[in-house]
């Protein structure tokens, strides 16, 4: 029997739980929500609300006191990646009654969902968490597997911005380097946050943070450009430190910072 383990504590006590393992659990319950999806192998498990029957891409949920089991199938050890999120945190990330909530479906086929539910996973469990893009990819994932439609970022829709998503580019525009949030945009929207993120997402072609991300990494450029040290340039810019900084300078430009410095001659 081999199994591995990786464990992250997110916000409000968040975790996140990546397992691969040929082991069978006998039956038992969580006091959190959990949701995730398998990555490979599969199972064949009992709960409350029925067969468990899930592979590869499948999305798989659990409630709070649910009895359940986890059986994998014979010569197929299973890896799987889970949240568990305490009915607060549930309420709080997805805007639910926490107290009235609860997955339906043990297990959910669609490519969307894991789509939604795959980057929920990677923004809790990344080793420098980023608050906006838990906010963000968390409220996507609860949403989806509440019953809406999945949020897709397409190509830009044209006719330019509604007036509410212009209300938040000109707040991104004029304070890009302080702590903007989703529930920040959502007010100068006037709007939900999850029907701003929709609305966002569909008319620019990325999600609020992403956004506002990369318009603090062309302000940080700018100011490396103007003889500022990267770690001053990042922190003017929005960034917590210097290392939040090159990773989203490195997925933007393809370059370090420091070697767009020395190639800038300063």
């Amino acid at each position: 029997m081999h199994a591995t383990l990786h464990h992250r504590i997110g916000p409000d006590g968040i975790e996140a739980l990546a397992i691969r393992s040929d082991r069978s659990f006998p039956r038992h319950s969580h006091d959190e929500f959990g949701f995730g999806y398998l990555v490979a192998g599969g199972q064949d498990s009992w709960s409350g609300r029925g067969l468990v029957e899930a592979g590869p891409g499948d999305v798989i949920t659990v409630n709070p006191a649910e009895i359940h089991d986890g059986r994998g199938r014979p010569g197929a050890p299973r890896h799987w990646r889970m949240l568990f999120l305490a009915p607060g945190a549930l309420a709080r990330y997805g805007d639910l009654r926490a107290e009235a909530a609860e997955w339906s479906d043990p297990v959910l086929s669609q490519p969307a969902t894991r789509r939604v539910v795959a980057g929920a996973f990677a923004a809790v469990a990344a080793e420098r968490p980023d608050p906006g893009r838990i906010e963000e990819a968390l409220l996507a994932a609860i949403r989806a597997l509440a019953g809406e439609a999945p949020l897709e970022a397409g190509p830009p829709t044209g006719g330019g911005p509604s007036r509410p998503v212009a209300r938040v580019l000109d707040l991104i525009a004029q304070d890009w380097g302080a702590p903007l949030s989703l529930s920040d945009f959502a007010a100068e929207a006037g709007m939900s946050r999850y029907a701003f993120l929709r609305r966002f997402s569909r008319e620019i072609g990325a999600t609020p943070h992403a956004y506002l991300t990369q318009h603090r990494v062309k302000r940080a450029r700018a100011g490396i450009a103007a003889g500022l040290p990267i770690a001053e340039a990042a922190l003017a810019a929005g960034f917590a430190d210097q290392s939040h900084l090159t990773r989203a300078f490195v997925r933007q430009f393809g370059l370090p910072p420091g070697r767009f410095r020395n190639a800038a001659g300063r």
